[in-house]
């Protein structure tokens, strides 16, 4: 009897479960938005859509009256009710591109300066990984305090970070993000990145240091940032894959697209970026 309550008990638990699944579009070109982000707010419930606009999000029953937010960066978000998505098999979600904005340049005659922020020493004992959400790793993000001058404008030129192993077969997808500092007591990184367009790469080597050149992107600020790398993909075990990190590292993480940022306190990761500026 024991044994038939567990299996009756655990099918309830999948009829419950409900399921959205859809769509992603560019409003006036059609074409699909790749790595959109969909989530409940403040929850660990989230997902992207893939290379092809295609998503599928998985609720529990507790989630289908909670609110839906879609946000790719360059979009406007929306804002859906979780059910009226349930209804429909096959949502198409259509995004409305920003308005491009050319960034004001100032021509200096000075010299160019760089300089590496951020960890300039790798903890090449100490693994750093992503955080799961309730179906996979797909939005989980980690993500480092930059301390820059203030009133000092910087371009990023490159970001990097030290692969302490990498057993994955396949390359791996991640997307790289900036945000401002909030302005709350414990500045967390804000809710939404400052870059216009996406940083989306590919990493194959299995360990070392990745660099990643970032200068096309136009990425700039002239206040502190942090620096977050977010993982796309569904699986992204620490057993199988980590990166360098540091105890003292001023570090948050989020598990999903619109979780919560959480401070971490036994260490964060050793990203560092290498600016580009003039006095």
């Amino acid at each position: 009897m024991k044994y038939i309550l567990i299996l009756l008990t655990f099918s309830c638990n999948l009829l419950a479960q409900q399921k959205i699944s859809g769509l992603i579009l560019d409003k006036t070109s059609g074409k699909p938005v790749s790595f959109a982000s969909l989530g409940i707010v403040g929850k660990q419930v989230g997902t992207l859509s893939d290379e092809n606009g295609v998503f599928e999000l998985i609720l529990a029953a507790d989630q289908t009256k909670d609110t839906l937010k879609v946000y790719a960066i360059g979009y406007k978000p929306q804002v859906f009710y979780s059910q009226d998505l349930i209804k429909e098999v096959n949502n198409k979600i259509s995004l409305e591109a920003l308005p491009t904005q050319l960034a004001e340049v100032v021509v200096k005659s000075k010299k160019i300066k760089y300089k590496t922020l951020g960890t300039t020493k790798y903890s090449k004992n100490n693994c750093s990984g992503f955080v799961k959400n309730t179906n996979n790793w797909k939005g989980s993000e980690s993500a480092l305090k930059i301390d820059n001058k203030d009133g000092r404008q910087v371009l990023m030129e490159t970001f990097s970070f030290y692969i302490i192993q990498n057993k994955y077969a396949d390359s791996l997808t991640f997307r790289l993000m900036f945000y401002e500092a909030a302005d709350t007591k414990w500045q967390y990184p804000s809710t939404r990145p400052f870059m216009k367009k996406p940083i989306i790469f590919k990493v194959g080597q299995k360990n070392g240091q990745f660099v990643l050149n970032i200068k096309e992107y136009g990425v700039y600020t002239s206040k502190d940032f942090y620096v977050s790398l977010e993982c796309l993909m569904d699986e992204m075990e620490i057993t199988k894959f980590c990166y360098a990190g540091s105890y003292d590292s001023p570090s948050f993480v989020k598990a999903a697209a619109f979780s919560k940022w959480t401070q971490l306190r036994g260490g964060g990761p050793d990203f560092n970026v290498k600016v580009s500026y003039t006095d």
